[in-house]
C-alpha cells in the first residue's frame, strides 16, 4: 500500500471526527454539550480526562496553532477533558465555511457558549469552546493525548459509517437537516421507494416509526412500510400534490389552507393514537402529503411516544399544545411551547378550540373566511413594499 493510499484511508475515517478540548469552567456544562451533540446527530467515541501534566502545554499548543481569537489559557482554565465525537454525515464541503470542518460545529459552539452563566460567558466570550479545525488536527490531538485508543476509535468510526450506508441504489437525496436520519429516493428491487436511514444510536426513532404503523394499521392516512432493516426503513413512495388541495389562499401567503376534510382526518389520527395512550409529538403540516390516487398521507412519526394516559379528547394533545414539563421522553426543541399558532393555524385557518370537536363544515368555512384577514397581514409582514406595489398594479 502506498503512502498516498494510506493517507486517503486515514482521511476517510477521520472526515467526520472532531476533538473537543473542554476547560474546567466548561466541565459543569458537559451534559448540556452532550445533549447538543446528540441533537445534531454526533456520536461520542471517546471521553477521558486530560492528564494534569499535559493541560498547560496543550493550551499553549492551541494558541501556537492560531485557533482561538482570544487567549485560551489566560482565564486560568486550561483544557481538562477530551471529547472525541463523530458526525457520519458532515455538511458537504461546498456548503462549509473555510474555518470549520463541519457547518454544524459553529452552531453547537455558539449555542453552548450561550448556556454559560453571564460571568463565565463574559470571561470566555473571546475564546469559545475549542474543537479541532480539520481531520489533520484531530488526528494530531488523538496521537498526543490518547494514542492507545486510536485503533478503537477508528474501528467505531468505520462501524458507524458502514451502518449509515444506504442499502439500495440512491436515485435522489430528499434529506433536510439529517440530525436523526437521511431520506432518499431509492431503487427498491426495480421500484422507486423512499428509504430512511437512521444514524447509529438513533434506532429508537426507527422503532417509533414501526410502532406507529402497527398501532395505526387501520388508518388510511398512515404511510406504508415495505421493509424494516436494522438501521433503515423503506416506505412506499407517494406522489406529493398538496398544492392541489390547499385552498383558499390568503394574499401574500406562501400556501393555501388545508381542506376541512383533511383537518378532520388529522383530528381522527391524533385522537386514534391518544386513545391508545400515545401522543403524536411534533406532528405538523409538513408531515402531510397528498397523493391523487391514495389520498392524504402522514409520513413522519419519529416522536410518537406514550403519553400520560389513554385519552378520548383532543384537548391537551402534544401536537397542538405545549408538551408538559413532566414528560421525560425525546422532544424537538420547540415542543415545550405550543406551536399551533405558528405551525398549524396558517394551514387550518381555524382557532385551535374549533379543531377540538366535530363542528358543521359550513360554520368552519365561515370562520376560515374571516381568518384570511390575519393570514394576509402575516403575509404582508414577510414581503417587501416593492412586492406589495407590484401586487396592487397587477
Amino acid at each position: 500500500m502506498t503512502n498516498k493510499q494510506s493517507d486517503d484511508e486515514q482521511q476517510e475515517w477521520l472526515s467526520g471526527i472532531t476533538v473537543f478540548l473542554i476547560r474546567e469552567c466548561e466541565l459543569a456544562y458537559l451534559d448540556t454539550l452532550l445533549k447538543l451533540l446528540d441533537h445534531y446527530g454526533f456520536n461520542v467515541l471517546c471521553s477521558v480526562p486530560i492528564e494534569s501534566g499535559q493541560q498547560q502545554a496543550l493550551a499553549q499548543w492551541v494558541l501556537d496553532d492560531g485557533q482561538e481569537q482570544g487567549n485560551f489559557a489566560s482565564s486560568g482554565s486550561p483544557p481538562v477533558f477530551l471529547l472525541v465525537v463523530q458526525d457520519v454525515h458532515p455538511v458537504p464541503v461546498k456548503r462549509m465555511s473555510s474555518d470549520s470542518p463541519n457547518l454544524r460545529l459553529p452552531t453547537i459552539r455558539a449555542t453552548f457558549s450561550a448556556t454559560l452563566s453571564p460571568e463565565e460567558s463574559k470571561a470566555e466570550q473571546q475564546s469559545p469552546i475549542h474543537c479541532s479545525r480539520d481531520a489533520d488536527q484531530a488526528f494530531k490531538y488523538l496521537k498526543t493525548l490518547v494514542p492507545e485508543q486510536i485503533g478503537k476509535i477508528r474501528e467505531a468510526a468505520l462501524s458507524n459509517d458502514a451502518a449509515f450506508r444506504t442499502p439500495y441504489p440512491v436515485l435522489a437525496d430528499l434529506s433536510k437537516e439529517v440530525c436523526r436520519a437521511k431520506v432518499e429516493l431509492v431503487d427498491f428491487h426495480g421500484t422507486e421507494a423512499i428509504c430512511k436511514t437512521f444514524r447509529p444510536g438513533r434506532e429508537r426513532y426507527l422503532e417509533r416509526e414501526v410502532k406507529a404503523r402497527e398501532l395505526g394499521a387501520s388508518l388510511p392516512e398512515v404511510s406504508r412500510l415495505l421493509e424494516v432493516g436494522t438501521h433503515y426503513l423503506v416506505f412506499e413512495r407517494y406522489a406529493n400534490c398538496m398544492e392541489r388541495i390547499l385552498s383558499p389562499r390568503a394574499p401574500f401567503s406562501n400556501h393555501g389552507l388545508l381542506p376541512i376534510w383533511a383537518i378532520e382526518r388529522v383530528r381522527a389520527v391524533i385522537l386514534h393514537y391518544r386513545s391508545l395512550g400515545y401522543e403524536c409529538i411534533d406532528l405538523n403540516p409538513h408531515d402531510l402529503i397528498y397523493d391523487p390516487c391514495q389520498g392524504l398521507k402522514i409520513i413522519d412519526f419519529e416522536f410518537l411516544q406514550p403519553g400520560s394516559d389513554e385519552i378520548k379528547t383532543l384537548k391537551g394533545n402534544y401536537a397542538w399544545y405545549a408538551v408538559p414539563s413532566i414528560f421525560t421522553g425525546d422532544l424537538p426543541p420547540s415542543a415545550r411551547q405550543s406551536s399551533y399558532r405558528q405551525c398549524w393555524f396558517p394551514y387550518t385557518g381555524l382557532p385551535r378550540t374549533l379543531c377540538l370537536s366535530e363542528l358543521p363544515r359550513p360554520l368552519l368555512a365561515m370562520v376560515r373566511s374571516v381568518a384570511l384577514v390575519p393570514l394576509t397581514l402575516d403575509g404582508l409582514r414577510r414581503v417587501s413594499w416593492r412586492h406589495i406595489q407590484r401586487f396592487v398594479r397587477s
